[in-house]
């Protein structure tokens, strides 16, 4: 028997425990409170990096089974030794569509969490403009072809 079950075990936890990591996150996005995105951010840092490590040690039992090609293993030819197993590996494709399902949950809240991030990035830069007196409708093209905002002579931070 080939000792992968724990393995999915692992990731599946991990995978829970990030995805309540990413409505934590967004709810921080929502208070705009920077120390627990940090924070977050930093607890889903060295998540991703057990995951990694989780995916590197199962990627190498299934070399050592000889599974997957020693020098291109596939995920696609795992699943595929793992549809011809017997019914004593259920468990094991039970566990693997979870964790497929919670990855597709993990990166829809991450793609969420992204946009909401952009959105509060484009209202923090509109607004840091209005207080140096920039407006975008003031803009002049550059020697490269850029544009760059032009100073008015009435700022918030001169008044």
């Amino acid at each position: 028997m080939i000792p992968i079950a724990p393995i999915f075990v692992r990731s599946k936890e991990l995978l829970e425990k990030i995805s309540l990591l990413l409505d934590e996150e967004r709810l921080a996005y929502s208070k705009i409170d920077s120390d627990a995105i940090i924070s977050l951010s930093e607890q889903k840092q060295e998540l991703l990096n057990e995951m990694n490590q989780l995916n590197e040690k199962r990627v190498n039992i299934l070399i050592k089974f000889d599974i997957v090609d020693r020098k291109k293993p596939t995920e696609e030819a795992f699943k595929h030794w793992l549809s011809l197993q017997d019914s004593s590996m259920d468990n094991v494709r039970l566990l693997m569509q979870e964790c497929e399902a919670l990855l597709r949950q993990c990166k829809t809240k991450n793609n969420t969490n992204a946009r909401i991030l952009n959105t509060l990035q484009k209202r923090n830069k509109h607004l840091f403009e209005l207080l140096q007196g920039h407006s975008s409708k003031n803009k002049v093209y550059t020697a490269r072809g850029s544009t760059r905002p032009i100073s008015s002579k009435h700022t918030l931070g001169r008044a």
